[in-house]
């Protein structure tokens, strides 16, 4: 999702938009964030200040990490934001020990869509229109990432799901395909609060697992092989349900990744990713410098499926093991939350 590469990163912030306009909450409140929790947070110091030279109201919200300019002038939702992104980090150090982003890192949150748009056209140049196809949530562009606010909880999503990207960008020397970056990214969208503080949910995503099941019933899912080779750029082209069923599996894919016996190979994976030593296995795979540089599709194709064989499909049974971990995760909601370690006996399979 690297908007350095002209045939890629474009079209996927738009998909990425499409999916997170059908999953807008109907909450004004993120769960868990009770009345007592939102009085604590309105008492607290404020955490933004002016922002020099900004729209009229606007503020900067600096954090440890973090550096958000935002026309977003409640005291209350800059907290949210702050804290959100400051666990967004915290969660992915713990992914990636001694990752290194160039700090602060920046962002842009608009209070309405006609500010995000107006900052669109002024830094996407030719590219405006395609950024401006989005009808809800954000992006992230060369290690930035806009958004706007359609309501508090899809907006703390949108900004926790494009931290991933923006980290992914500045932290790690080797880029990492389209299915591994957006089942990273959709891992960080479902949060619940206790005591004023986010804490992630990731198998408690209500619209992704509402996705999944919808998936399955109409056999939409994608065998892994095919879905690692997938570029998210080109699954705009087609119709609303693959689009969702194809966020979908990234997510439930990655879920299980991360809850099975073969988190070791994914953190290598990352390690590798974070220490440059990624392209080295793509010495032999007629790839060009050109792909390479831009990102193509053929890279995520070449890339994708080959990391996938590498560190996963090397493992016997993995499509097998998913599928059981998928239907168990749909049987109800909410799901209870996926034990680490193998996966056995399945209940059923799907085509």
């Amino acid at each position: 999702m690297y908007l350095r590469c002209r045939t890629f990163r474009c079209f996927v912030v738009a998909v990425l938009a499409v999916i997170l306009a059908g999953c807008a909450s109907t909450s004004q409140w993120p769960v868990g964030l009770n009345s007592a929790a939102r009085r604590q947070l309105r008492a607290l110091p404020t955490v933004a200040a002016p922002w020099p030279g900004g729209p009229a109201g606007g503020s900067i919200i600096q954090t440890q990490h973090y550096r958000i300019y935002t026309t977003i002038n409640n005291p209350l939702q800059q907290r949210l934001m702050a804290r959100v992104l400051e666990a967004d980090f915290a969660r992915f150090i713990r992914l990636l020990p001694g990752a290194k982003p160039k700090l602060p890192m920046v962002g842009y949150v608009f209070r309405n869509r006609t500010q995000w748009a107006r900052y669109t056209r002024q830094t996407t140049g030719l590219q405006a229109h395609i950024y401006l196809h989005i009808e809800a949530g954000g992006y992230e562009r060369e290690g930035i990432f806009a958004a706007y606010r359609s309501n508090v909880p899809e907006v703390l999503s949108v900004i926790a799901h494009e931290a991933w990207h923006q980290f992914s960008f500045l932290a790690l020397k080797d880029h990492l395909p389209a299915w591994l970056d957006e089942g990273l990214a959709t891992q960080c969208e479902a949060m619940r609060w206790r005591h004023g503080y986010p804490s992630f949910t990731p198998w408690l995503n209500a619209p992704r697992w509402e996705m999944l099941r919808q998936a399955m019933e109409r056999r939409q899912l994608l065998p892994l092989r095919d879905l690692a080779g997938t570029q998210a750029g080109s699954v705009v082209m087609h119709h609303a349900a693959y689009i969702r069923a194809y966020y979908a599996e990234v997510w439930s894919f990655m879920l299980f990744l991360e809850h099975s016996r073969y988190r070791p190979e994914l953190l290598k994976l990352l390690t590798m990713a974070k220490k440059g030593q990624l392209n080295s296995l793509l010495a032999r795979s007629g790839l060009t410098k050109a792909d390479t540089q831009y990102l193509t599709l053929r890279w995520n194709r070449v890339a994708g499926e080959l990391y996938l064989r590498q560190f996963f499909t090397c493992h016997p049974g993995l499509q097998r093991q998913y599928v059981i971990f998928i239907d168990r995760l749909v049987q109800s909601w909410p799901p209870a939350r996926p034990k680490d370690g193998p996966v056995s006996a399945a209940r059923g399979v799907l085509p």
